[in-house]
């Protein structure tokens, strides 16, 4: 493990830590990583998580060592994150739009398995040009829209698309996949989002067999969400999973109920800086520290107080937290907030605090940012 980057924190109690900071629990992620990689094998799934919640080559070591195939991407800086940091299988789910993103994705061809995500054949012409000019070939999976209407093919031109994509140069059609990202939209209603979620499998599971119907043969039959993945791989002929929230947990996952809240393992460390307003106090995590992903609490918050105190972070200004609904605090008191959304608060910051037993036990340069 690395301790490089600010090495004088390692080895000290949590209270005595500048703040704010994220915290990870490494028993908890370590729980959270082994649990879902029983969920794969019992589903009889590959595993390839998505790796923008934690952007710690550390975390990503840990989750193929407990058997998952590779890792998901986003962003072309996570993509030369993983590759340099000696992955050896990454998915990169988007559409490889711009010369920047058609640069990046050959470079990383040349180093490691990369396949690629496209939703239309404009997305996929200029790689497809460029990696046969070069002579290097790309592995590419077609996205579905099985319900979340972002980016994807509808299911019933899915076909047409994939023959015109298997007949571009450079490019070789590897598989399907799905971003099930509306099951999260549902709420707190398990049955609702198991019905969903597998019905999201199986619309993508039947286009992958009308492609095979017609003499393609895509390997990989893909899902992916952290709300869906007890639901969207149980589906007969899904053969890969790609949840990415469940390593560390958040608050929206909590609140419909997809995440217990003992394996969230993110939190910010914060302290009380002003009690003047008597309720709320004001911390020093504001939205600079925790991002303002929106709550599905529905009430607004950026963030849930998880400490004794309590109380609700309900709105923050860049470097000012306005806590509300705590019991009595002191300037200079401790705080622990669990944040809305875990893969929004990684990317705020250069680092998080790898802590075992309330002591740092490791600093994990964030990777991958811009």
């Amino acid at each position: 493990m690395t301790t490089t980057a600010l090495p004088d924190l390692v080895g000290r109690p949590i209270d005595e830590l500048p703040t704010p900071a994220v915290l990870i629990d490494v028993p908890t992620v370590r729980r959270n990583i082994a649990q879902m990689a029983q969920v794969a094998r019992d589903f009889g799934v590959a595993l390839r998580p998505h790796w923008k919640t934690s952007k710690c080559a550390e975390v990503a070591r840990m989750q193929l060592e407990a058997g998952a195939v590779g890792l998901t991407a986003a962003t072309a800086a996570e993509v030369e994150a993983l590759v340099d940091a000696g992955i050896g299988d990454v998915f990169w789910a988007y559409p490889p739009v711009g010369p920047h993103r058609v640069g990046t994705a050959l470079r990383a061809a040349r180093r490691t398995r990369l396949i690629v995500g496209v939703d239309s054949l404009e997305s996929a012409r200029p790689l497809a040009e460029a990696s046969a000019a070069e002579g290097v070939d790309v592995e590419v999976r077609l996205e579905v829209d099985t319900g979340l209407r972002r980016t994807g093919v509808d299911p019933d031109d899915a076909l047409p698309v994939a023959r015109r994509l298997a007949a571009l140069p450079g490019l070789m059609l590897e598989g399907v996949f799905t971003h099930e990202g509306h099951v999260q939209g549902l709420g707190a209603d398990p049955e609702r989002r198991m019905e969903v979620g597998t019905a999201a499998g199986r619309l993508l599971a039947e286009v992958a067999e009308r492609l095979r119907a017609d003499e393609l043969a895509p390997e990989s039959v893909s899902v992916g969400s952290t709300a869906g993945a007890r639901s969207a791989p149980s589906a007969a002929g899904v053969t890969e999973a790609r949840p990415g929230t469940y390593v560390y947990g958040d608050e929206n996952q909590v609140a419909i109920g997809t995440v217990d809240p003992a394996d969230t393992a993110s939190t910010v460390l914060s302290r009380v800086v002003s009690t003047q307003r008597g309720d709320p106090v004001v911390v020093d995590a504001g939205i600079k520290a925790m991002s303002s992903d929106g709550s599905l609490h529905g009430d607004g918050r950026i963030g849930t107080v998880v400490s004794d105190s309590g109380g609700v972070l309900a709105t923050g200004y860049e470097e000012h937290g306005v806590l509300r609904g705590a019991s009595p605090l002191r300037v200079g008191d401790l705080v622990r907030i669990r944040p809305n959304h875990a893969c929004g608060l990684t990317n705020m910051h250069d680092h998080v605090l790898a802590v075992d037993g309330g002591i740092v036990v490791d600093v994990w340069p964030v990777l991958g940012r811009h």
